[in-house]
């Protein structure tokens, strides 16, 4: 019962999303690199300054494959504040991202998971441009059960958002919040090993 509950608060908070993010060809998925973030005209300094933190914030290998994709993202800023989700990332065209981050609620009684939700949004980025989806179907297939099917979430969750997930978990070295990003997906017993696969992509990068 205590693992149902537990599954329920979490599955109950705030979302993220991820808006039909086709996989995009081989030579659409070439990444501009060292280009960094682009930040729409509406972005405030002080929600640029906390995105570019959580970036910051992440492991070496994390940062490699954000590094390979960041400049191929546009981040953009709304508020709503009854919203049902804290953020997403879309497809704008092929090799290019866009990212739109709740600040009414980032900025608000979700700032305590702002780090989770950058990354996690990155993390379906990653996913698309650089990530066989084999290898991604595999780890997100890898991650613990909860015996729970809540809609979309839980056990429910599609092999995206457990990987997106996970991989923000796995760049902030577990260092998430309670809410985390509000599918309910376990962490594994080791993000270490879960992760192995995606630092030796990072580290073939370089090669």
């Amino acid at each position: 019962m205590d693992k149902l509950v537990a599954v329920l608060v979490v599955c109950a908070l705030v979302s993220l999303g991820l808006k039909e993010l086709p996989r995009p060809s081989a030579e659409a998925a070439v990444p501009a690199r060292a280009q960094g973030l682009a930040f729409a005209p509406e972005v405030a300094p002080s929600d640029r300054a906390w995105v570019l933190a959580a970036v910051a914030k992440a492991r070496p290998e994390a940062a490699r494959l954000i590094d390979e994709v960041d400049g191929l993202v546009t981040v953009r800023t709304y508020g709503a504040p009854g919203a049902g989700e804290l953020g997403w990332a879309q497809q704008l065209a092929p090799g290019r991202y866009e990212l739109r981050l709740n600040v009414a609620l980032l900025n608000g009684r979700r700032k305590i998971d702002r780090d989770m939700v950058v990354l996690h949004e990155l993390g379906h980025v990653v996913d698309f441009a650089l990530v066989a989806g084999g290898l991604r179907d595999r780890l997100a297939a890898a991650l613990p059960r909860t015996g729970v099917c809540l809609g979309r979430r839980a056990d429910c969750a599609t092999a995206q958002e457990r990987f997106a997930d996970t991989f923000a978990k796995w760049a902030l070295r577990g260092a998430v919040s309670v809410t985390g990003a509000g599918y309910g997906v376990p962490a594994p017993a080791s993000l270490e090993d879960w992760g192995a696969p995606l630092a030796a992509l990072a580290a073939r990068l370089d090669t």
